[in-house]
């Protein structure tokens, strides 16, 4: 089949294949900021391990990202090691070092509760009776049904 040569949706397959030079250099990338994370991390204490990561490493700069403000005010505590140990890494020390915030994890919503309390179950049952449209009513009753033991 031949690959569509419009503004729409390419085909995944063709996609992956011009570009798979650009998802090596992203692997490559990622695999050497793990690599130096690992290294860097062996000259923090014990208790900074896996709380942080390599997000960038230049002779400009050591970006890292920490999971939270908690974690930043130790890792600036270690700055110089950090930047004596990036030096070993690249060949030269990097003039500074920026610490960036990790975006947040989010946690997934709350699901409902499967069971109501009596009183929310009589609110549901009494503003059923009072609906003029039947199928609102009825919804408002199923929920209603869902009255703890």
């Amino acid at each position: 089949m031949s690959e569509r040569k419009g503004g729409g949706p390419g085909r995944l397959q063709g996609i992956l294949r011009r570009s798979a030079g650009d998802v090596a250099a992203i692997r490559r990338q990622t695999a050497w900021l793990a690599d130096a994370t690992r290294e860097l991390n062996a000259v923090l204490p014990p208790r900074l391990h896996g709380h942080w990561q390599v997000a960038s490493l230049s002779p400009a700069v050591l970006v890292i990202t920490a999971e939270s403000p908690a974690w930043s005010t130790p890792l600036r505590a270690q700055q110089a090691a950090l930047l004596d140990a990036a030096a070993v890494i690249i060949g030269e020390r990097p003039e500074k070092m920026t610490i960036r915030l990790a975006a947040a994890r989010r946690s997934p919503p709350r699901k409902a509760g499967r069971t109501l309390s009596a009183d929310t179950a009589d609110h549901l049952e009494s503003a059923a009776k009072g609906m003029d449209d039947p199928r609102l009513a009825e919804s408002l009753r199923r929920l209603a049904s869902r009255r703890r033991g």
